[in-house]
């Protein structure tokens, strides 16, 4: 699909492989996880998980899932005042996503890529930690990996202009 023209602006594509967010994504659930795991023993030396857990993080998981592109989504209407008629929810290549089809700002596009990964990764990841929690640990350390496309994003376009305009692609990476 070829990109919007917007008079001004030249289209550069920045896309990238799910194969490679993928890697970088488990080695960031890794490193999350593992360093997690050993603060939340240090707080709380007694944390375990049960088998229940698990099955409840899994729930949480599938939740989590979804609760993260609907991030995507209503920051981007808080900040553009745009409407759900622009957005688009689907899967590619395994990976769940939150399409809008209309050029936004640098500096919108970036909060908007970097929100879910805070909002149900890093707050739970940290609120686990401190709370002495391996499930909410385990919880927010898979959705800080679950971000690593978002994160990649972030990187590809950090070097553009202020006054860029980031056009989300709507089948690649």
């Amino acid at each position: 699909e070829p990109l919007p023209q917007i008079e001004g602006y030249e289209p550069v594509q920045r896309i990238f492989s799910m194969l490679a967010a993928n890697i970088w994504a488990v080695v960031l659930m890794v490193v999350a996880g593992g360093v997690g795991w050993w603060l939340t023993k240090w707080i709380q030396p007694d944390a375990a998980l049960a088998v229940f857990d698990m099955l409840w993080l899994g729930v949480m998981l599938v939740v989590g899932i979804v609760v993260h592109e609907l991030i995507h989504g209503l920051t981007w209407i808080a900040l553009t005042k745009g409407s759900f008629s622009h957005l688009s929810f689907g899967t590619m290549q395994g990976a769940v996503y939150c399409h809008v089809d209309v050029p936004m700002t640098k500096r919108n596009y970036i909060i908007m890529a970097l929100m879910p990964g805070l909002l149900t990764g890093l707050v739970p990841w940290l609120a686990g930690i401190a709370a002495g929690s391996l499930l909410w640990m385990l919880f927010g350390a898979i959705m800080i990996g679950g971000a690593m496309g978002d994160i990649m994003i972030v990187r590809a376009i950090r070097e553009e202009m202020p006054d860029t305009m980031i056009y989300d692609h709507p089948s690649l990476v």
